[in-house]
């Protein structure tokens, strides 16, 4: 597979682990839709690997990602753009999730900082997560008048219950690393700057395995937990078209961009 995918997704393979990192060093690692397409075919290219076993997803060094890029001209340019189109750029985080989720290999997601919004839900369609223990998980969407889409709600309802997810979506609380292990939301903490070292500890412990049997397991597994996951988020593109075009999802903007 490539080493560079558009403009701040970078890989790296050492025997049966890689490592995708994306990193655009601006605007605290917000996913742009350059980012969000970049990360899509590398999760697609990795997914005929067959001599790589785990992947492990970072983001910045310091801050996993502030999710997505609300700012990026590219994600609100849709002026004269038709119902499909629209509804084709609303479904590109939705499509990466679940292509992630898809994935054969083992996926660790490496987590420094914060993970907010979009950037979470990636997390969430990871295998495992490792956190730093000043990390924080932070879903903000309803804040700013979106609904939580790219299949996230159906994956940390299965993670933490649904009294704690909506506490987490409705409530909008920062969830510290303590509390985010001990909801089951992490799998691992480490000290500040040392999470991708222990994520790759993991990988390589995970990739013992005899490949087969560990890419039949994650299936299986797969296949009891995740059953019911795409008959719930369907919509959620439509959903965040019709939230973020209506006066309540612009005033709720308004209203978190003075706050």
């Amino acid at each position: 597979m490539k080493q560079q995918y558009g403009k701040a997704v970078t890989t790296s393979v050492e025997g049966p682990v890689a490592v995708v990192r994306f990193d655009r060093g601006v605007n605290r690692n917000a996913i742009d839709q350059d980012t969000l397409l970049a990360l899509t075919e590398a999760v697609r290219d990795l997914s005929d690997e067959l001599d790589i076993q785990v992947v492990v997803f970072t983001g910045a060094k310091d801050i996993f990602s502030a999710g997505i890029d609300l700012k990026d001209p590219a994600k609100w340019n849709e002026d004269n753009a038709s119902l499909l189109h629209r509804r084709s750029i609303a479904q590109r985080g939705a499509r990466l999730c679940q292509a992630l989720e898809n994935l054969p290999q083992i996926t660790i997601a490496a987590i420094e900082g914060l993970a907010v919004g979009g950037s979470a839900a990636l997390a969430l369609a990871c295998d495992w997560r490792v956190a730093s223990n000043s990390s924080a998980i932070y879903l903000p969407e309803v804040k700013v008048g979106l609904n939580m889409g790219w299949g996230a709600i159906p994956r940390l309802t299965t993670l933490v219950g649904p009294a704690r997810a909506k506490r987490a979506i409705i409530l909008g609380e920062k969830l510290d690393a303590q509390m985010a292990l001990d909801w089951g939301l992490l799998d691992e903490l480490a000290e500040p700057g040392q999470v991708l070292e222990a994520a790759l500890a993991l990988a390589r412990k995970t990739s013992q395995t005899p490949a087969a049997l560990l890419r039949m397991s994650k299936e299986a597994v797969n296949a009891n937990a995740n059953v019911l996951h795409r008959s719930t988020i369907y919509m959620d593109a439509d959903q965040a078209l019709v939230c973020r075009d209506s006066q309540e999802g612009q005033s709720a903007r308004q209203r978190f961009a003075g706050a």
